[in-house]
Protein backbone atom coordinates (compact mmCIF):
# COMPACT_ATOMS: atom_id res chain seq x y z
CA UNK A 1 0.00 0.00 0.00
CA UNK A 2 1.51 3.47 -1.23
CA UNK A 3 2.11 6.06 1.61
CA UNK A 4 -0.64 8.11 -0.68
CA UNK A 5 -3.00 5.70 -0.25
CA UNK A 6 -2.48 5.60 3.62
CA UNK A 7 -3.11 9.49 3.99
CA UNK A 8 -6.10 8.72 1.24
CA UNK A 9 -7.55 6.62 4.09
CA UNK A 10 -6.36 8.66 7.30
CA UNK A 11 -8.11 11.94 5.80
CA UNK A 12 -11.31 9.72 5.00
CA UNK A 13 -11.73 8.32 8.22
CA UNK A 14 -10.82 11.65 9.85
CA UNK A 15 -14.00 13.18 7.32
CA UNK A 16 -16.15 10.51 8.66
CA UNK A 17 -15.24 11.13 12.11
CA UNK A 18 -16.31 14.79 11.76
CA UNK A 19 -19.16 14.54 10.14
CA UNK A 20 -20.47 11.96 12.91
CA UNK A 21 -19.20 14.84 15.32
CA UNK A 22 -17.29 15.65 18.04
CA UNK A 23 -16.48 13.30 20.47
CA UNK A 24 -17.60 14.08 23.99
CA UNK A 25 -15.12 13.90 26.44
CA UNK A 26 -16.76 12.55 30.40
CA UNK A 27 -16.06 15.41 32.56
CA UNK A 28 -13.13 15.24 35.11
CA UNK A 29 -14.28 13.48 37.57
CA UNK A 30 -10.69 12.68 38.99
CA UNK A 31 -9.72 16.11 38.98
CA UNK A 32 -12.61 17.62 40.72
CA UNK A 33 -11.98 15.22 43.32
CA UNK A 34 -8.12 15.56 44.28
CA UNK A 35 -9.24 19.60 44.31
CA UNK A 36 -11.85 18.81 46.51
CA UNK A 37 -9.36 16.75 48.67
CA UNK A 38 -6.88 19.06 49.05
CA UNK A 39 -9.52 21.90 49.92
CA UNK A 40 -10.46 19.25 52.75
CA UNK A 41 -7.10 18.79 53.89
CA UNK A 42 -5.67 22.77 53.71
CA UNK A 43 -8.93 23.89 55.73
CA UNK A 44 -9.41 20.68 58.20
CA UNK A 45 -6.93 18.70 58.29
CA UNK A 46 -5.75 17.74 62.52
CA UNK A 47 -2.39 16.58 62.15
CA UNK A 48 -1.30 16.13 65.81
CA UNK A 49 -4.29 13.54 65.71
CA UNK A 50 -4.72 12.65 62.36
CA UNK A 51 -8.51 13.67 61.96
CA UNK A 52 -10.19 16.06 60.36
CA UNK A 53 -11.95 18.90 62.21
CA UNK A 54 -15.53 18.93 62.23
CA UNK A 55 -15.56 22.68 60.13
CA UNK A 56 -12.96 25.38 59.51
CA UNK A 57 -11.26 27.62 62.05
CA UNK A 58 -13.47 30.10 63.09
CA UNK A 59 -12.14 34.12 62.82
CA UNK A 60 -9.86 34.12 65.32
CA UNK A 61 -8.42 31.07 63.90
CA UNK A 62 -9.91 28.77 66.65
CA UNK A 63 -9.60 24.87 65.51
CA UNK A 64 -13.16 23.04 65.63
CA UNK A 65 -13.61 19.91 67.50
CA UNK A 66 -13.09 16.64 65.48
CA UNK A 67 -15.91 15.46 63.08
CA UNK A 68 -18.48 13.94 64.54
CA UNK A 69 -18.95 10.16 63.09
CA UNK A 70 -21.33 10.48 60.11
CA UNK A 71 -18.72 13.04 58.47
CA UNK A 72 -15.81 10.57 59.14
CA UNK A 73 -17.61 7.75 57.13
CA UNK A 74 -18.14 10.43 54.07
CA UNK A 75 -14.63 11.39 54.45
CA UNK A 76 -13.38 7.49 54.73
CA UNK A 77 -14.83 6.55 51.76
CA UNK A 78 -14.15 9.44 49.56
CA UNK A 79 -10.54 8.57 50.13
CA UNK A 80 -11.15 4.98 49.72
CA UNK A 81 -13.25 6.00 46.73
CA UNK A 82 -9.92 7.71 45.54
CA UNK A 83 -7.36 5.28 46.74
CA UNK A 84 -9.42 2.86 43.89
CA UNK A 85 -8.18 5.24 41.05
CA UNK A 86 -5.24 6.36 42.55
CA UNK A 87 -4.18 3.80 45.25
CA UNK A 88 -0.18 5.39 44.75
CA UNK A 89 -1.64 8.53 45.89
CA UNK A 90 -4.48 8.18 48.11
CA UNK A 91 -4.19 4.53 49.46
CA UNK A 92 -1.47 5.17 52.10
CA UNK A 93 -3.96 8.03 53.78
CA UNK A 94 -7.00 5.84 53.55
CA UNK A 95 -5.32 3.43 55.91
CA UNK A 96 -4.25 6.12 57.74
CA UNK A 97 -7.31 8.00 58.81
CA UNK A 98 -9.10 4.52 58.71
CA UNK A 99 -6.09 3.55 62.09
CA UNK A 100 -6.66 6.83 63.38
CA UNK A 101 -10.31 6.71 64.02
CA UNK A 102 -10.09 4.04 66.29
CA UNK A 103 -9.85 6.76 68.85
CA UNK A 104 -14.37 6.85 68.56
CA UNK A 105 -14.25 3.26 69.10
CA UNK A 106 -15.68 2.70 72.62
CA UNK A 107 -16.61 0.02 75.14
CA UNK A 108 -20.22 1.01 76.60
CA UNK A 109 -22.01 -1.74 78.75
CA UNK A 110 -20.24 -4.68 77.21
CA UNK A 111 -20.69 -3.74 73.55
CA UNK A 112 -17.96 -2.14 71.32
CA UNK A 113 -19.24 0.56 68.38
CA UNK A 114 -17.95 4.05 67.03
CA UNK A 115 -19.03 7.15 69.04
CA UNK A 116 -20.26 10.11 67.79
CA UNK A 117 -17.26 11.64 68.82
CA UNK A 118 -13.49 10.51 70.37
CA UNK A 119 -13.08 9.46 73.59
CA UNK A 120 -13.35 9.24 76.61
CA UNK A 121 -16.58 10.55 77.02
CA UNK A 122 -19.98 9.54 78.05
CA UNK A 123 -21.23 7.18 75.38
CA UNK A 124 -23.83 8.44 72.75
CA UNK A 125 -23.68 6.36 69.44
CA UNK A 126 -26.08 6.31 66.91
CA UNK A 127 -26.58 3.27 64.81
CA UNK A 128 -26.93 4.65 61.17
CA UNK A 129 -23.27 6.41 61.84
CA UNK A 130 -22.11 2.89 62.53
CA UNK A 131 -23.74 1.61 59.25
CA UNK A 132 -22.19 4.03 57.11
CA UNK A 133 -18.66 3.27 58.73
CA UNK A 134 -19.19 -0.68 57.86
CA UNK A 135 -19.53 0.62 54.37
CA UNK A 136 -16.77 2.57 54.51
CA UNK A 137 -14.27 -0.39 55.91
CA UNK A 138 -15.65 -2.43 54.03
CA UNK A 139 -13.88 -0.50 50.61
CA UNK A 140 -10.83 0.22 52.67
CA UNK A 141 -10.51 -3.63 53.27
CA UNK A 142 -10.90 -3.71 49.31
CA UNK A 143 -8.60 -1.67 48.57
CA UNK A 144 -5.81 -2.16 50.76
CA UNK A 145 -6.36 -5.92 51.17
CA UNK A 146 -5.13 -6.19 54.74
CA UNK A 147 -8.23 -8.34 56.67
CA UNK A 148 -8.21 -6.02 59.88
CA UNK A 149 -10.24 -3.67 57.72
CA UNK A 150 -12.67 -6.17 57.35
CA UNK A 151 -12.42 -7.54 61.11
CA UNK A 152 -13.29 -4.04 62.05
CA UNK A 153 -16.21 -3.69 59.28
CA UNK A 154 -17.84 -7.09 60.57
CA UNK A 155 -17.24 -5.85 64.61
CA UNK A 156 -19.20 -2.22 63.38
CA UNK A 157 -21.87 -4.35 62.01
CA UNK A 158 -22.21 -6.49 65.04
CA UNK A 159 -22.86 -3.00 66.91
CA UNK A 160 -25.44 -2.11 64.13
CA UNK A 161 -27.17 -4.96 64.89
CA UNK A 162 -27.66 -4.79 68.84
CA UNK A 163 -30.48 -1.54 67.35
CA UNK A 164 -32.42 -4.37 65.96
CA UNK A 165 -35.83 -5.25 68.39
CA UNK A 166 -39.45 -6.96 67.84
CA UNK A 167 -41.37 -3.59 68.40
CA UNK A 168 -42.84 -2.36 65.48
CA UNK A 169 -42.29 -6.44 64.11
CA UNK A 170 -38.01 -5.44 63.87
CA UNK A 171 -36.22 -2.73 62.27
CA UNK A 172 -33.44 -0.94 63.87
CA UNK A 173 -33.16 2.00 65.84
CA UNK A 174 -31.47 5.50 64.66
CA UNK A 175 -29.82 6.31 68.35
CA UNK A 176 -28.47 3.51 71.38
CA UNK A 177 -29.41 6.26 73.79
CA UNK A 178 -32.96 7.23 72.71
CA UNK A 179 -34.98 3.94 71.41
CA UNK A 180 -37.91 6.13 70.51
CA UNK A 181 -37.76 5.34 66.83
CA UNK A 182 -36.56 3.51 63.62
CA UNK A 183 -34.88 5.51 60.49
CA UNK A 184 -34.78 4.51 56.96
CA UNK A 185 -31.26 5.79 57.58
CA UNK A 186 -30.15 3.40 59.65
CA UNK A 187 -32.37 0.01 57.97
CA UNK A 188 -31.19 1.08 54.53
CA UNK A 189 -27.52 1.10 55.29
CA UNK A 190 -27.60 -1.99 56.88
CA UNK A 191 -29.11 -3.62 54.66
CA UNK A 192 -26.48 -2.62 52.28
CA UNK A 193 -23.98 -2.93 54.77
CA UNK A 194 -25.23 -6.92 55.30
CA UNK A 195 -25.01 -7.52 51.27
CA UNK A 196 -21.26 -6.06 51.31
CA UNK A 197 -20.55 -8.41 53.85
CA UNK A 198 -22.14 -11.08 52.77
CA UNK A 199 -20.28 -10.28 48.94
CA UNK A 200 -16.90 -10.34 51.05
CA UNK A 201 -17.51 -13.07 53.63
CA UNK A 202 -19.44 -15.67 51.74
CA UNK A 203 -21.77 -16.12 54.63
CA UNK A 204 -25.27 -16.53 54.18
CA UNK A 205 -26.07 -15.18 57.34
CA UNK A 206 -25.75 -11.35 55.78
CA UNK A 207 -27.82 -12.20 53.29
CA UNK A 208 -29.87 -13.65 55.78
CA UNK A 209 -30.44 -10.19 57.68
CA UNK A 210 -30.55 -8.56 54.72
CA UNK A 211 -33.74 -10.14 53.34
CA UNK A 212 -35.12 -9.57 57.14
CA UNK A 213 -34.48 -5.79 57.27
CA UNK A 214 -35.47 -5.21 53.40
CA UNK A 215 -38.96 -6.68 54.34
CA UNK A 216 -39.46 -4.59 57.05
CA UNK A 217 -38.19 -1.50 55.46
CA UNK A 218 -40.56 -1.96 52.52
CA UNK A 219 -43.21 -2.44 54.58
CA UNK A 220 -43.45 -0.06 57.15
CA UNK A 221 -41.31 2.93 55.51
CA UNK A 222 -42.12 2.92 51.61
CA UNK A 223 -44.64 4.82 50.20
CA UNK A 224 -46.48 4.01 47.28
CA UNK A 225 -44.96 5.88 44.75
CA UNK A 226 -41.41 4.03 46.01
CA UNK A 227 -39.78 6.91 48.07
CA UNK A 228 -38.88 6.31 51.67
CA UNK A 229 -40.21 7.79 54.13
CA UNK A 230 -37.80 9.00 57.66
CA UNK A 231 -38.95 7.42 59.96
CA UNK A 232 -41.38 5.35 62.42
CA UNK A 233 -42.09 6.11 65.97
CA UNK A 234 -43.25 3.50 68.55
CA UNK A 235 -46.54 4.55 68.62
CA UNK A 236 -46.28 3.41 64.74
CA UNK A 237 -46.74 7.31 63.48
CA UNK A 238 -44.68 7.59 60.71
CA UNK A 239 -42.51 10.85 59.57
CA UNK A 240 -43.29 11.54 56.67
CA UNK A 241 -40.51 13.66 54.97
CA UNK A 242 -38.41 12.15 52.40
CA UNK A 243 -34.58 12.59 51.69
CA UNK A 244 -32.87 11.55 48.93
CA UNK A 245 -30.30 9.37 51.04
CA UNK A 246 -32.94 7.00 52.23
CA UNK A 247 -34.26 6.39 49.17
CA UNK A 248 -30.97 5.71 47.73
CA UNK A 249 -29.36 3.39 49.88
CA UNK A 250 -32.94 1.31 49.08
CA UNK A 251 -31.78 1.87 45.14
CA UNK A 252 -28.13 0.33 45.89
CA UNK A 253 -29.83 -2.70 47.91
CA UNK A 254 -31.48 -3.48 45.26
CA UNK A 255 -28.77 -3.32 42.83
CA UNK A 256 -26.82 -5.64 45.31
CA UNK A 257 -29.48 -7.80 45.34
CA UNK A 258 -30.01 -8.33 41.73
CA UNK A 259 -26.37 -8.71 41.63
CA UNK A 260 -26.16 -11.73 44.20
CA UNK A 261 -29.42 -13.84 43.58
CA UNK A 262 -29.86 -12.64 40.39
CA UNK A 263 -34.12 -12.15 41.22
CA UNK A 264 -35.30 -9.99 38.51
CA UNK A 265 -37.65 -8.35 40.20
CA UNK A 266 -34.98 -6.29 42.37
CA UNK A 267 -33.84 -4.57 39.72
CA UNK A 268 -36.84 -3.63 38.11
CA UNK A 269 -37.68 -2.36 41.86
CA UNK A 270 -34.49 -0.13 41.45
CA UNK A 271 -35.26 1.37 38.26
CA UNK A 272 -39.10 1.77 39.23
CA UNK A 273 -37.51 3.73 42.35
CA UNK A 274 -35.12 5.70 40.81
CA UNK A 275 -37.40 6.97 38.18
CA UNK A 276 -39.34 7.85 40.63
CA UNK A 277 -36.41 9.87 42.74
CA UNK A 278 -35.61 11.39 39.54
CA UNK A 279 -39.06 12.98 39.02
CA UNK A 280 -39.17 13.92 42.83
CA UNK A 281 -35.26 15.74 43.30
CA UNK A 282 -33.47 16.06 39.85
CA UNK A 283 -33.93 19.01 38.45
CA UNK A 284 -33.87 19.61 34.70
CA UNK A 285 -30.27 21.68 34.93
CA UNK A 286 -28.97 18.98 37.16
CA UNK A 287 -29.44 19.89 40.29
CA UNK A 288 -30.51 17.45 43.23
CA UNK A 289 -33.04 19.40 45.30
CA UNK A 290 -31.43 18.22 48.51
CA UNK A 291 -28.44 18.60 50.81
CA UNK A 292 -25.31 17.50 49.46
CA UNK A 293 -24.98 15.21 51.92
CA UNK A 294 -27.85 13.28 51.15
CA UNK A 295 -27.89 13.85 47.52
CA UNK A 296 -24.36 12.51 46.66
CA UNK A 297 -25.28 9.29 48.27
CA UNK A 298 -28.35 9.39 45.52
CA UNK A 299 -26.09 10.19 42.74
CA UNK A 300 -24.28 7.01 43.37
CA UNK A 301 -27.20 5.28 43.92
CA UNK A 302 -27.77 5.88 40.10
CA UNK A 303 -24.05 4.68 39.17
CA UNK A 304 -24.68 1.63 40.82
CA UNK A 305 -27.84 1.19 38.76
CA UNK A 306 -26.23 1.82 35.53
CA UNK A 307 -23.55 -0.64 36.36
CA UNK A 308 -26.03 -3.47 36.75
CA UNK A 309 -28.50 -2.46 34.49
CA UNK A 310 -26.28 -0.85 31.35
CA UNK A 311 -28.82 1.78 31.19
CA UNK A 312 -26.85 4.70 30.01
CA UNK A 313 -29.58 7.27 31.37
CA UNK A 314 -28.06 6.73 34.80
CA UNK A 315 -24.90 7.67 33.51
CA UNK A 316 -25.92 10.86 31.82
CA UNK A 317 -27.92 11.94 34.84
CA UNK A 318 -24.78 11.90 37.35
CA UNK A 319 -22.83 13.67 34.48
CA UNK A 320 -25.44 16.63 34.15
CA UNK A 321 -25.90 17.00 38.35
CA UNK A 322 -22.42 16.51 39.01
CA UNK A 323 -21.03 18.97 36.27
CA UNK A 324 -23.77 21.30 38.03
CA UNK A 325 -22.28 20.73 40.93
CA UNK A 326 -18.78 21.74 40.12
CA UNK A 327 -19.34 24.31 37.41
CA UNK A 328 -22.14 26.33 39.43
CA UNK A 329 -22.18 25.82 43.35
CA UNK A 330 -17.94 25.52 44.11
CA UNK A 331 -16.89 28.47 45.56
CA UNK A 332 -13.98 30.42 44.47
CA UNK A 333 -12.19 29.12 47.97
CA UNK A 334 -13.01 25.55 46.84
CA UNK A 335 -15.66 24.91 49.36
CA UNK A 336 -19.35 23.93 48.32
CA UNK A 337 -22.67 24.85 49.95
CA UNK A 338 -24.74 22.99 52.00
CA UNK A 339 -27.45 22.11 49.67
CA UNK A 340 -27.12 20.68 45.65
CA UNK A 341 -29.96 22.99 44.78
CA UNK A 342 -28.47 26.73 44.57
CA UNK A 343 -25.68 28.44 45.56
CA UNK A 344 -26.52 30.44 49.41
CA UNK A 345 -24.39 32.95 50.66
CA UNK A 346 -21.06 31.75 51.97
CA UNK A 347 -21.13 30.52 56.09
CA UNK A 348 -18.55 28.76 58.60
CA UNK A 349 -20.93 25.89 58.56
CA UNK A 350 -20.38 25.05 54.88
CA UNK A 351 -16.73 24.53 55.46
CA UNK A 352 -18.28 21.23 58.09
CA UNK A 353 -16.45 17.57 56.65
CA UNK A 354 -19.69 16.29 55.80
CA UNK A 355 -20.97 18.71 53.70
CA UNK A 356 -17.28 18.74 51.89
CA UNK A 357 -16.71 15.45 51.59
CA UNK A 358 -20.07 14.48 50.13
CA UNK A 359 -19.12 15.87 46.32
CA UNK A 360 -15.43 14.62 46.65
CA UNK A 361 -17.09 11.31 47.12
CA UNK A 362 -19.38 11.62 44.10
CA UNK A 363 -16.60 12.96 42.08
CA UNK A 364 -14.02 9.66 42.92
CA UNK A 365 -16.96 6.94 42.71
CA UNK A 366 -18.32 8.63 39.24
CA UNK A 367 -14.03 8.79 37.89
CA UNK A 368 -13.91 4.94 38.59
CA UNK A 369 -17.52 4.06 37.65
CA UNK A 370 -17.61 6.12 34.42
CA UNK A 371 -13.68 6.48 33.71
CA UNK A 372 -11.86 4.38 35.54
CA UNK A 373 -10.95 0.72 35.55
CA UNK A 374 -14.46 0.16 36.31
CA UNK A 375 -15.44 2.02 32.61
CA UNK A 376 -12.63 0.29 31.02
CA UNK A 377 -13.50 -3.01 32.15
CA UNK A 378 -17.41 -2.64 30.47
CA UNK A 379 -15.69 -2.02 27.50
CA UNK A 380 -14.22 -5.03 27.03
Amino acid sequence: MSIQHVKGLTTALLLGILMLGPLEAAPPYASWGEENLTTIKKDLWLSESGLYAEMAPDENGAPSHPSFMWGVGVQLTALAAASAVEPGKYLPETKAYADAIQVYWLKHNGVEGFDVQPGPKESDRYYDDNAWLVLALAEVFEVSKEQKYLDRAIATFDFVMTGEDDKLGGGLYWRENILRSKHTCTNGPAIVSALRLHQLTKDGKYLEIARRLYAWTNSRLQDTDGLYFDNINLEGRVGRRKFTYNTALMIRANCLFHKITGEARYLEEARRVSLAAEKFWVRENGAVADSGRFAHMLVESYLELYQESGDRHWAEVVEKSLTYVHDNLKEPNGRYPVTWERKMSPRREESMLLNQASPARAYWVAAEILTGKAADDRKK
